[in-house]
């Protein structure tokens, strides 16, 4: 589920990252920025909103009261995406990480003087897509930065980056909001009587609850669950389930997503946790499917699915994937191997 919303265009930094923000601008204007930031944080708070905002800001010409002012020339330029003393790195379309070449062109961009006589700037996301090669030929630059050089790191995942780079940056943790004030924020944007159950699903970021809001397989969530219940009473044929889920138009990150959200709510319900239930919408369904489960059988079902989720980011074959979990779902939960789905043929 890559819900960063990174491309929306928020006419005020959103709520929860004013703090953060002023801290910075003050370093700013005192001049002591860190060379490297690495800002990190669950998908859906806005981290690359906000880096994109203080990239703006730290090349802005005329910035005002910690917002950059949008009209000098450096952020018409950034705007455009012609700023000349910007560069933004991300995964390339039809690839699956950011490459060694791509960092070694930035590296020979940041050698250059500025054309605006202040700072360089580059923005790398996600940055745990860059892989060995590509970290290795960052680290001289994150250890001798040029003058002038500010270098912003965003991840949702910073354990994936190497020691030696995260050691190297300075390290932000975008927290996301209470959730009053989420679903406050959220209820700003829209009028919804579903955001808890969202905000849930998107485990508490905002921004992601908001592109959720908007996906079609929310929208047939319920339909899933009840399939799901179809297949354990044999009713419907795990095979042909998979295959419907596992289309071409469907997301099958967000397809485990929801899978997971509903195994953690019948655990949730054997365990009398009622209140830590997202999918509040579905209680009486979920009390229908809790009968006959072992909680066991749950929480090996939960293990298989964040196997799953991991699988998902791979060339694993979809169809197969689904296939072996809904066979461990149709079989009731009685029995699961500790053998890996890669294993099985996942």
């Amino acid at each position: 589920m890559n819900i960063e919303l990174a491309d929306a265009n928020f006419a005020v930094p959103l709520p929860w990252q004013t703090a953060a923000g002023a801290q910075l601008y003050a370093r700013m204007r005192e001049d002591k920025l860190p060379h490297a930031l690495l800002i990190s944080g669950i998908a859906g708070t806005g981290k690359r909103l906000f880096a994109t905002r203080l990239a703006q800001l730290a090349l802005c010409q005329a910035p005002d009261a910690g917002q950059p002012c949008g009209a000098c020339s450096a952020c018409t330029q950034f705007r455009a995406g012609s700023h000349p003393d910007y560069r933004f790195v991300t995964i390339p379309e039809d690839k699956t990480v950011i490459a060694v070449a791509q960092i070694r062109e930035l590296i020979a961009d940041l050698g250059l003087t500025s054309q605006h006589g202040g700072r360089r700037v580059a923005l790398i996301v996600p940055a745990d897509a860059m892989n060995a090669a590509s970290a290795n030929a960052l680290l001289k630059t994150l250890e001798e930065p040029g003058p002038g050089t500010l270098l912003i790191l965003v991840t949702a995942r910073p354990s994936r980056l190497a020691p030696t780079i995260r050691s190297r940056c300075q390290q932000l943790r975008m927290q996301p909001p209470a959730q009053a004030d989420a679903l406050n924020w959220l209820d700003s944007q829209a009028a919804r009587t579903d955001w808890p159950v969202l905000l849930g699903l998107a485990g508490g970021g905002p921004l992601a609850a908001l592109s959720l809001s908007d996906s079609p397989q929310f929208g047939s969530r319920l339909e899933l669950f009840k399939a799901l219940q179809e297949v354990r009473a044999g009713r419907r044929n795990p095979v042909l389930c998979a295959r419907d889920w596992s289309g071409k138009d469907t997301d099958l990150l967000l397809t485990l997503r929801l899978l997971q959200s509903w195994v953690m709510d019948l655990i949730a319900m054997k365990t009398e946790a009622v209140d830590a239930i997202v999918n509040q919408d579905a209680r009486s369904l979920l009390q229908s499917a809790a009968q006959g489960i072992h909680l066991r059988g749950l929480h090996g079902m939960l293990g298989r699915l964040n196997e799953a989720v991991a699988l998902a980011a791979t060339s694993v074959n979809r169809q197969l994937l689904l296939e072996s979990l809904l066979a461990d779902w149709a079989d009731g939960l009685k029995t699961l191997d500790a053998a890996p789905l890669a294993a099985r043929g996942g």
